[in-house]
């Protein structure tokens, strides 16, 4: 069982490191909050959303994201995406899995969590479309 669970993941990552993996990427269940990435021609657009709206003593909406939308360039290797900033700051690395005929975006925790048990995380982002 360990050495077919085992094959299943490595053939997994194989195919998403082989996969067009450009696209919009959204949760993937109903999210009042939470992350979208776009990955085209080798640059992503990272933005964070949320449904709920605060505002300051002046009335004025305060920005719940601070330092979104993050921009930059990734690369891909092995189904790992390395994302650096326009301001040169390099983010965590971020895997395309490819699962069931689609194809997952995960961060480092989820990644380690898919290798462990065979399983996707709960509402993991997942490839919407291919545009902006």
């Amino acid at each position: 069982m360990i050495f077919f669970r085992t094959a299943l993941i490595l053939l997994t990552l194989l195919m998403a490191a082989c996969a067009n993996h450009e696209g919009l990427y959204e949760p993937a269940c109903v999210a009042y909050e939470g992350d979208r990435i776009q990955l085209k021609d080798g640059r992503f657009e990272w933005q964070r959303f949320t449904d709920e709206r605060a505002v300051d003593e002046a009335g004025k909406v305060v920005n719940p994201f601070p330092g979104f939308p993050r921009l930059g360039t990734y690369r891909a290797k092995a189904g790992r995406l390395t994302l650096v900033t326009d301001e040169d700051v390099r983010l965590d690395d971020w895997f395309v899995v490819v699962h069931g005929e689609q194809h997952y975006l995960l961060t480092t925790g989820q990644h380690d969590a898919f290798l462990e048990s065979g399983e996707l995380p709960e509402c993991v982002l997942r490839l919407a479309g291919n545009g902006y």
